[in-house]
């Protein structure tokens, strides 16, 4: 499409007019899935955030600038949505385990993936191991995505115990994996 004519619809959809907002979506609705499944990884994941996109561009087309092309807008609305879903993702763990999941299914074969499992399973059970206030701890911050802080507020201790009780109980899960077996497995335990 030419400059001249996306002006045009520009101008257009500054007045609210559907049928332009209709084709600058057709235009653009592509480009900003791509865009956000590769930030996400995850098609649905990237597919709320574009139509997410689209709804932000709608509300605010009164505000659109027309003397320039919409992408850069577009890709800017994209990347800020994608990275609140990101932020969201340590808050909600059915959106890490979305974005985890088609990341690591991309890029992983079979083999790959039993060696994780595998480790999954060893580090359970370690876990399970681990002294009750200690694996809260570790369960708070590892699983449930709070920072040393947010887990000490919420236990009333102090930043420096949630420390020291996360570095010992990382020693001990990698003392458990190294006791059975699963020293080479640990590779895939760092963060």
């Amino acid at each position: 499409m030419s400059i001249t004519s996306e002006r045009e619809l520009l101008e257009k959809l500054k007045i609210q007019d559907a049928k332009a907002f209709s084709q600058l979506y057709t235009l653009y609705v592509k480009k900003i899935y791509a865009y956000a499944l590769g930030i996400l990884k995850s098609p649905a994941l990237a597919e709320d955030v574009t139509q997410d996109t689209f709804v932000k561009l709608w509300e605010h087309a009164t505000a659109v600038q027309t003397d320039r092309t919409i992408q850069p807008f577009l890709f800017t609305i994209a990347r800020n949505l994608s990275l609140n879903v990101i932020k969201q993702a340590s808050k909600q763990t059915w959106i890490s385990d979305e974005i985890f999941t088609h990341a690591v299914y991309q890029q992983e074969d079979g083999l790959q993936y039993t060696e994780r499992k595998q480790t999954g399973e060893f580090i359970g059970m370690a876990v399970n191991q681990l002294p009750p206030q200690r694996r809260l701890i570790y369960d708070l911050c590892r699983n449930y995505g709070y920072s040393y802080k947010e887990a000490a507020e919420k236990l009333g201790i102090k930043d420096s115990t949630v420390n020291s009780q996360m570095v010992k109980a990382i020693k001990t899960i990698k003392d458990f994996m190294a006791r059975n077996g699963a020293l080479l497995l640990i590779l895939f335990y760092r963060n």
